[in-house]
């Protein structure tokens, strides 16, 4: 079962082919845990007012006050890396997988570009392989650069990730969970893993940090998968007797998914 079902799914369910289980109250061990408050920014607001930092100075002061009260953050990025784009500044050449095609993103702790769909892997080059310059500039936000900055910004947090990269052992998954869990870390980064499922009575803040990234892929359910994962993630915060927030951070806040998440 899910939450968040598809259209088609929901679809069949109204036509009876399927049997529909509604929950009319959130279901959490701690009776009455209300749904966390959503806040929405608009990132090109924070670009007006002089903020180049991934953390909006909404979501930088509710971090501080959470790891503070010594409670617990969940910070979301749908992407893994350290670069999700590699661009020549001077010819505007993207870097690609020879094999299909996908963009490449650069991983910081193997210092390579890595293709996430079919795992080819290339040296970060020296010059743009078109043109020949040296103006190759690294963009986007992943797992490894959002656990880069917030180590930075949040000095006195401790930090874990939770992606595929950093969970290749056999028991790691469980491993990472059960660290959060018993307290050994304030902030935990993560990809969808964190999304779903997870009962953290502890976590009072959720940060979504670009809801935008599953939006502009070559996939008609881009949207409706955007509002699902959001809907999932969202929803870790608050389960505890403390109550919850979530701040989404996005440069399309009229966006349909992103509205009918925050309603959700």
């Amino acid at each position: 079962g899910s939450a968040t079902p598809d259209v088609e799914t929901y679809y069949h369910a109204q036509r009876g082919d399927y049997q529909l289980l509604e929950l009319p109250e959130r279901l959490t061990p701690h009776e009455g845990s209300a749904l966390p408050q959503v806040e929405v920014v608009d990132l090109r607001e924070e670009l007006k007012a002089g903020n180049r930092s991934i953390f909006s100075r909404s979501l930088k002061l509710a971090i501080d006050k959470a790891v503070a009260n010594k409670e617990q953050v969940i910070l979301f990025v749908n992407r893994r890396g350290a670069a999700t784009l590699i661009q020549c500044r001077n010819c505007g050449l993207v870097l690609l997988c020879r094999r299909c095609q996908v963009t490449l993103s650069y991983h910081s702790a193997e210092d390579a570009l890595v293709c996430h769909q079919c795992n080819y892997r290339m040296a970060v080059p020296q010059f743009c392989p078109r043109c020949l310059s040296r103006r190759i500039k690294f963009l986007g936000i992943g797992t490894q650069k959002l656990e880069q900055e917030a180590g930075h910004l949040f000095h006195k947090a401790r930090l874990l990730r939770w992606d595929s990269d950093a969970t290749r052992g056999k028991h790691s998954h469980q491993e990472i969970l059960d660290r959060f869990r018993s307290r050994d870390a304030d902030i935990l980064i993560g990809t969808q893993m964190v999304a779903k499922g997870l009962d953290l009575p502890q976590v009072t803040l959720v940060g979504v940090v670009n809801a935008d990234t599953g939006l502009n892929l070559p996939d008609f359910r881009a949207g409706e998968r955007t509002f699902q994962l959001l809907s999932q993630v969202v929803g870790r915060a608050g389960r505890g007797p403390l109550g919850g927030r979530a701040i989404i951070q996005t440069y399309y806040p009229e966006h349909y998914a992103i509205q009918a998440a925050v309603k959700h």
